[in-house]
């Protein structure tokens, strides 16, 4: 257990650290970091995968096929919605090119954006968010380099990391909303049958004890429900 606090303790020390540099670290960071726990490389991509989860940036690191599908292994389709918001979007890209030296550079890199999002794309995420956080990620980029001697492939990597980070976020929320509608469909069921089965309304510790969860988190469930049980003491 001890292990286990110290383990959780340093995941919450580099997302400081993370959270310092703008939410973005290396491979090289994060093993540094870990150096003295000789993480194994299964480890090591658990702890990125983690952080990815939380929005950090991750670069030089890409999700080996297996876990969770790699967006640009299987690029899903755009909706009417997203066809409209990515030509709009084009449009006013060309605006810029004419613009100043500043404006002229930015333009250079946001169809790049626009591309890696659309070789990212999943069907889950709205393609202009995908853009929108990789233009987060471009323009952090850009503010690290001087202007005339940015490394495409550095800057565009940046952008990569960035929009696998928030693809990597909004899948995490996915399963987190997922599993409390599991959890809420599966705790009525049981209410429903409790209830029948003793012929009355039944109370949160009988739940708690039929479902093996504490007082605490059935009421935090059934919050989310909008149902109502009566505590045993009210009952009695």
């Amino acid at each position: 257990m001890a292990d286990r606090l110290e383990f959780r303790s340093k995941l919450s020390s580099i997302q400081e650290l993370a959270a310092g540099q703008g939410n973005r670290l290396t491979v090289e960071e994060i093993e540094k970091f870990f150096e003295e726990d000789s993480l194994s490389r299964e480890q090591t991509e658990l702890v990125c995968d983690y952080l990815l989860s939380q929005k950090v940036s991750v670069i030089g690191y890409k999700k080996q096929p297996g876990k969770i599908i790699e967006a640009e292994e299987e690029v899903a389709d755009l909706d009417s919605e997203e066809q409209d918001y990515l030509a709009e979007y084009m449009q006013g890209i060309e605006g810029m090119k004419s613009g100043n030296a500043k404006e002229a550079r930015i333009a250079y890199y946001l169809p790049l954006v626009v591309d890696t999002a659309l070789q990212m794309h999943q069907k889950e995420v709205f393609i202009g968010d995908m853009v929108q956080e990789g233009n987060i990620s471009l323009m952090a980029a850009l503010g690290r380099c001087e202007a005339g001697a940015d490394d495409e492939d550095i800057v565009m990597e940046e952008v990569r990391a960035g929009i696998r980070a928030f693809i990597e976020s909004q899948t995490e929320t996915k399963r987190q909303d997922k599993k409390m509608v599991d959890q809420v469909a599966e705790l009525d069921e049981t209410i429903r049958h409790m209830s029948e089965d003793m012929g009355r309304k039944v109370s949160v510790d009988e739940v708690a004890q039929q479902l093996g969860m504490t007082e605490a988190q059935i009421e935090a469930i059934l919050n989310l429900a909008g149902e109502e049980v009566k505590k045993a003491q009210e009952d009695k």
